[in-house]
């Protein structure tokens, strides 16, 4: 079964965190899904808007992708979900119902029942890193965590949403409306 860690995040936000997973651990970032086999690092993998794998290399020396047959459409590579490594989801921005707003992102371990208990320890450590210097959510509906930069962003009039970007309806209004009192408390 699989865990996740939802947040919002800007690019400085998931940097800092980046930075501190390759640190900990020997990380390399890359990219999950690719149209060719090869493993290549993301260069700027804070500013990165695709789905990302954290690969820790001391769970698995040797990182190859497995190709994905699409009949309807192209054929991709990707990295296997019974592998020990985690998907990284960015936040991305988005123009929702006019209003500049952030989609939430979250951090995802597969399974660990089947995987070695250091896979549990390394998502256990990033997940605590994300406690620790994210703030909880101001959004009582939206779960999870929100970084400094990110919650920056919110206080000056940005809003938070989930992902995938929900469709604009009086019910999503009203959420987005009530983030206004939320502002005034988490400032």
């Amino acid at each position: 079964m699989g865990r996740h860690t939802h947040f919002h995040a800007l690019p400085e936000d998931l940097t800092e965190f980046l930075e501190f997973a390759s640190t900990r651990d020997p990380v390399t970032v890359v990219l999950r899904d690719l149209d060719r086999a090869e493993i290549e690092p993301v260069k700027n993998a804070g500013a990165e808007t695709q789905v990302m794998t954290l690969w820790n290399r001391d769970l698995v020396p040797e990182l190859q992708r497995e190709l994905v047959r699409r009949p309807a459409g192209r054929d991709y590579y990707r990295i296997p979900y019974s592998l020990p490594v985690l998907e990284l989801s960015p936040s991305h921005t988005v123009s929702w119902n006019g209003q500049a707003a952030l989609l939430r992102g979250r951090l995802y371990g597969f399974s660990f029942d089947s995987s070695p208990e250091a896979y549990a320890t390394w998502y256990g450590g990033l997940r605590n890193w994300i406690r620790s210097h994210y703030a909880r959510s101001p959004v009582a509906q939206l779960d999870g965590y929100i970084g400094q930069a990110a919650l920056d962003w919110f206080q000056k009039g940005g809003i938070l949403l989930p992902w995938p970007e929900p469709p604009v309806t009086p019910q999503w209004e009203s959420l987005v409306k009530a983030q206004e009192a939320a502002r005034t408390r988490a400032s």
